[in-house]
């Protein structure tokens, strides 16, 4: 049985639900940010000028990954495997869910690697760093917004733009950034 197909109780869903789970997920996050860095710092000796030019870039395009993430794979009927957490994370958003936190380095790890090394991109594992800050820094994020109440207005406004969105699940995908909901239309409004 593959993993999209594991029951409801398999050791794959109490993994992703545990605590333990939940915090490891940001200490390999930001180690791979960190290996990634330093790839091309000390592997490649990329320089310092256009590393933080790659890595602004890549908090950047993280930043539309959020976006496309959380309203084309997530929210989309059919995809179980990305689709089963997000529902849970909907039924009660403080709980402790993220996927195991093995899968990022399976997944990023080989295509750096292949890229960097296997290709010669200079570049791309600052890139990919910056990614990688912009999906911690959304995560940390994103966890305050269902656990903390801030005393500043800007905070207050997206965590209740993300209110509206577990209200109304078609709106507001963007959690840090509601720039791409305004561009492909699917911003709240109370005239809709």
């Amino acid at each position: 049985m593959s993993p999209i197909d594991q029951p409801p109780d398999s050791w794959l869903v109490r993994l992703s639900e545990s605590r333990g789970n939940y915090w490891a997920t940001y200490a390999m996050d930001l180690s791979l940010m960190l290996f990634f860095l330093a790839w091309d710092v000390l592997r490649l000796r990329v320089g310092g000028i256009e590393i933080a030019g790659l890595f602004v870039a890549g908090v950047f395009a993280w930043t539309f990954s959020e976006y496309v993430f959380h309203r084309w794979v997530y929210h989309v009927p059919g995809l179980a495997i990305t689709r089963r957490g997000h529902d849970r994370h909907h039924e009660n958003p403080t709980a402790y869910i993220a996927m195991p936190f093995i899968v990022t380095p399976i997944l990023f790890v080989p295509l750096q690697q292949f890229v960097a090394t296997g290709l010669g991109v200079h570049g791309f594992s600052a890139l990919l760093a910056g990614w990688f800050a912009g999906f911690v820094g959304y995560s940390f994020f994103h966890h305050s917004l269902h656990h903390y109440k801030l005393p500043f207005a800007w905070y207050r406004h997206l965590q209740s733009q993300h209110r509206i969105h577990h209200a109304i699940p078609e709106v507001n995908f963007g959690v840090t950034m509601r720039y791409w909901d305004r561009l492909f239309g699917t911003a709240f409004s109370k005239q809709a």
